[in-house]
């Protein structure tokens, strides 16, 4: 089978190539256009923790990709679903962030649903529900660590008072220091009175052994309240910071639900025209595929068949028979006349006519037939063939 032959084909039935694919592309479209149309709204959210932190390309990425997976999880769909009676498969599948660039903090949250559900509502309480969401964490990271400094500052507050019941003095360090400057005045005292061979110089030595066992006394003190001290002022510290962080996080939380964090709009209907186009071109094609591939086979299954009959009957314009069908029956030995006159045996073309030139020198009729019959007389015997050079048959022996 060749190409010409396959064209010829689609050129038979090229009603039905163009018609088939037609018909689909436009079963196709009309069945995307039968279905339940799309509506959309949309929120756009500022990022109040990048833009607090100071925004840069990897803070953003990471919140972004944080926002997406928060967005869809069972921390929002549920509440979303409950508040507005959208399914929740519905809102898994309707609801997608993204944002303008890599280090933006701006997020575009997107809702697609059907007709007569509240989308606005439910993109803007999403969005809400996963800032909020991503902000918990923070919270309470800061109410732990609040909770935590309190522990140790309650605990560092009773060693302290345990120290002073014990020692009388909560503040043993500077009783220290104020007994260290008065023994150096009294030691001063004692040299001058020693100098001047003042009498007190006996009372005042008396004096400093005694501020000298006082401070004995008291350096021990020091040394066991000093670590109190410094655990006392570390729990202070971290207190502080704890409670700071924790204002921090109720006001990002707080900020979520403000009027300017969320803005959003409603789309509306989504056209259906390009997902028509796109589906009713694709089954074009292969409705058109389809056509051209069945015309094909059929085209290589008759082909087969013409040959298989051509071998089996041996037909055709130019077929030869079968040599036993081309021999005819010979007939009655020639007699010795006759043979004596025959024409040589010599082959020629059967599809050429006998010229006069090769007919032989004897008597003759001279119509090339090569008979010598010695005039009008018969000399041939009955039932033989009278032309011997056409017993090879052919086509005009054929017929």
């Amino acid at each position: 089978m060749e190409i010409r032959d396959y064209l010829r084909a689609i050129r038979r039935i090229l009603w039905l190539v163009i018609a088939v694919p037609v018909v689909a592309g436009l079963l196709v479209g009309g069945f995307i256009e039968l279905q339940p149309s799309s509506y959309q709204a949309d929120a756009i959210a500022v990022v109040p923790a990048i833009t607090a932190n100071g925004i840069s390309q990897s803070a953003a990425s990471q919140y972004a990709s944080t926002f997406k997976d928060v967005l869809t999880s069972q921390q929002v769909i549920p509440v979303v679903s409950q508040k507005f009676g959208i399914p929740q498969s519905e809102l898994v599948t309707g609801l997608t962030s993204s944002t303008t660039t890599a280090s933006s903090n701006l997020i575009n949250v997107v809702l697609t649903g059907k007709k007569g559900q509240n989308l606005v509502g439910a993109v803007r309480e999403a969005t809400i529900d996963t800032l909020n969401a991503i902000a918990e964490p923070q919270l309470i990271q800061a109410n732990n660590q609040v909770a935590n400094s309190a522990t140790l500052l309650q605990k560092a507050d009773a060693d302290i008072a345990n120290f002073d019941h014990t020692y009388g003095n909560a503040s043993p360090q500077l009783v220290y220091n104020n007994m260290q400057s008065r023994l150096s005045n009294v030691e001063a005292q004692y040299q001058t009175a020693v100098i001047g061979n003042d009498p007190k110089q006996a009372t005042l030595k008396a004096i400093i052994l005694q501020l000298q066992g006082q401070l004995a006394t008291l350096g021990t003190a020091v040394q066991q309240y000093q670590p109190l001290a410094n655990a006392q002022a570390a729990a202070i510290s971290a207190n502080d910071h704890a409670i700071a962080a924790q204002v921090a996080a109720q006001a990002l939380i707080a900020t979520d639900s403000a009027p300017g964090t969320v803005t959003t709009k409603n789309v509306g209907r989504l056209s259906k025209l390009s997902d028509t186009i796109k589906f009713a071109a694709i089954a074009f094609a292969l409705a058109l595929i389809m056509m051209l591939g069945l015309i094909l086979i059929l085209e290589l299954m008759r082909s087969g068949k013409r040959e298989q009959a051509l071998v089996s009957g041996q037909q055709g314009a130019f077929a030869w028979p079968p040599a036993s069908a081309q021999t005819k029956a010979a007939g009655p030995a020639a007699t010795p006349a006759m043979a004596a006159t025959a024409a040589p045996s010599t082959s020629r073309d059967p599809w050429r006519a006998t010229s006069s030139s090769s007919t032989p020198s004897g008597d003759g009729n001279g119509n090339g037939n090569g008979h010598a019959n010695g005039g009008n007389g018969q000399a041939d015997a009955p039932g033989t063939d009278a032309e011997p050079e056409r017993t090879g048959g052919g086509l005009f022996r054929r017929r």
